[in-house]
């Protein structure tokens, strides 16, 4: 699972209609991303309309959802709790970094002072 502070990318950004009523930002396919949480949470929730056009969850599955840094929402206002929006965390995948450090390297020449010249940037 996931940890706070971790680089995933969006791997499925298909939405719902209802999502873009709700939801103030939304992660885009291909795009990364930093979490900031992890918890437990609802997805795909059964909507009820009342006799008096009232809309509520009339139910939902459990499911591991994420809060991004890069997108922020508004609390659920369909939960007795105050509790943000958040995104399955089945969306995304681990960012696929490159582990190796960059590494200075040195070269030498015939009657020169030696020179140091920085690694290319990384990246990003």
């Amino acid at each position: 699972m996931y940890q706070n502070g971790q680089r995933i990318v969006c791997i499925d950004d298909s939405f719902d209609p209802w999502v873009f009523d709700l939801y103030q930002s939304l992660p885009k396919k291909n795009s990364i991303y930093t979490v900031r949480t992890v918890k437990s949470g609802r997805s795909n929730p059964q909507f009820v309309v009342d006799v008096d056009a009232n809309l509520s969850i009339g139910g939902a599955e459990f499911d591991i959802l994420v809060l991004l840094e890069e997108c922020v929402n508004g609390d659920d206002p369909h939960s007795s709790i105050k509790q943000e929006l958040g995104f399955r965390a089945e969306r995304f995948a681990p960012l696929q970094e490159d582990l190796e450090e960059n590494e200075e390297v040195e070269f030498v020449g015939f009657g020169e002072e030696e020179s140091s010249f920085p690694s290319s940037p990384g990246k990003d």
